[in-house]
């Protein structure tokens, strides 16, 4: 599956296109991010992550492909990775955030601190960032249907004010949109998630001037 996704984003970024991809597993992120590195070669790129959950395990439930280890698996491929929205984490991951000095915007963090924004961008290492998604970062009053909610999270205006001024100051080569687990008889995670990718094009387009 992995493989499949690389070689699909691999093709189409090579024809030209701006990728915005979407899925279920956010373990599909590791194909996804593996095409931009081999389109890029040796030219380093971020790798921004809005997630409630660190997803730094290195295996779980037996698998080093699981929806919990996809950001360890980047982090193997040596590119520089920013965490926002974390409210998540295991003591395996407490222990590789400190020993890797990651950086990371914990949700508490950002529900108090009016400049966290500003913050955020500045420590963008590189011109050039991947955003990976995934839903549950965001608070499960606005998007409940997930596969791991928690409590707290960005909400609707801090996110679309941190993406917007993203593209503005920063070459975003490509996102993903993970996570979504309809609930029976709601529609407002699933038109969320669908506003926030119109989003996103909109971003793209205004940074590219189209």
């Amino acid at each position: 599956m992995l493989k499949v996704t690389q070689e699909t984003v691999e093709k189409l970024v090579n024809d030209g296109k701006f990728v915005i991809a979407i899925g279920g597993e956010h373990s599909i992120t590791n194909g996804i991010v593996k095409a931009y590195k081999k389109i890029y070669l040796d030219e380093k790129f971020t790798v921004i992550q809005i997630d409630a959950h660190g997803d730094l395990r290195y295996e779980y439930e037996g698998s080093i492909y699981n929806h919990a280890c996809v950001m360890r698996r980047i982090i193997e491929m040596e590119l520089p990775t920013i965490q926002i929205g974390i409210r998540a984490i295991c003591k395996e991951e407490a222990n590789l955030i400190k020993e890797k000095n990651l950086t990371v915007f914990r949700a508490r963090e950002i529900a108090i601190q009016p400049d966290w924004i500003e913050r955020a961008i500045a420590s963008i290492p590189t011109q050039r960032v991947f955003l990976t998604i995934d839903l549950d970062g965001i608070d499960p009053t606005l998007i409940p249907g997930v596969g791991t909610p928690e409590p707290g999270g960005l909400n609707w205006y801090s996110l679309t004010t941190f993406l917007r001024k993203l593209f503005e100051l920063h070459e975003v080569i490509g996102c993903d949109i993970m996570e979504l687990a309809p609930i029976v008889d709601s529609v407002v995670s699933e038109f969320t998630a669908a506003k926030l990718i119109y989003k996103l094009i909109g971003y793209q387009a205004l940074a590219q001037g189209w």
